[in-house]
């Protein structure tokens, strides 16, 4: 879960961040709405509770700018303001982005990706997944819709475009807030990391190739292209098999 605290003094914007947070495919919680430095700068002594920040730049008694005057932010931040003048200023905090209004749906969910892919690999999420791991279940949600998956369904995990998902055996795939780094250190013995991109199942290989002498090409059930292993990973990948 993100959990996001929103600094923003315009009724009309906070409803439209509002309204694409619950639309946007990620498990998101608004914990508080603020709309003035005062109580800003109150909330964050203690940031414990919020994992990003969206954060417009002139409030309704002033810069935004004037709480890290008063604070130490150390969580990050995305702002969104009307003007492209502070861009510079703003990228000196922790900023992860910088989104001019009207906010367009599409451009707070790259934020998010970004986010997500620089932020959530702390050992705050690997507790969270090691929590994971004592259940049968991922629970996913995309939207508005929240689902189920038994991981004993889940064919393989791969990364595109820095998101992680996991496809089934009957090929459906969701995607997962974890990286392949963490989720490789919690899977089974039936699962292999054979790159950079792809852990899989045993029983998803349909197909091997050689491909050189040194490496393999694994044709897996329901990939619509053949994936090579590899080199370094090619002799563990061979013991892997034979256990």
């Amino acid at each position: 879960m993100i959990r996001i605290l929103i600094i923003e003094d315009e009724a009309v914007a906070v409803r439209r961040l509002e309204n694409f947070l619950r639309e946007s495919e990620h498990n998101i919680k608004v914990v508080d709405v603020l709309d003035c430095i005062q109580d800003a700068v109150r909330f964050l002594q203690d940031q414990s509770g919020i994992d990003l920040i969206f954060l417009d730049i002139h409030l309704a008694d002033g810069s935004s700018f004037e709480i890290f005057k008063q604070i130490k932010i150390t969580t990050p931040i995305i702002f969104i303001t009307a003007y492209d003048a502070y861009a510079v200023q703003a990228f000196k905090q922790l900023s992860v982005d910088y989104l001019l209004k009207p906010l367009k749906k599409e451009e707070l969910e790259l934020s998010i990706k970004k986010y997500l892919s620089h932020f959530k690999t702390d050992p705050k999420s690997y507790e969270i997944l090691a929590q994971t791991d004592k259940s049968d279940y991922y629970i996913i949600e995309v939207g508005q819709h929240i689902r189920t998956v038994d991981k004993k369904e889940v064919a393989y995990y791969f990364s595109a475009s820095k998101i992680t998902y996991l496809v089934t055996f009957d090929g459906k795939k969701y995607p997962l807030e974890y990286s392949l780094e963490q989720l490789e250190h919690h899977l089974g013995e039936q699962y292999f990391r054979i790159n950079r991109q792809y852990i899989i199942h045993r029983d998803s290989i349909s197909q091997m190739l050689k491909h050189t002498k040194s490496r393999i090409k694994v044709v897996v059930k329901g990939m619509t292209e053949s994936t090579v292993i590899s080199t370094e990973k090619t002799p563990a990948f061979k013991e892997w098999l034979a256990g």
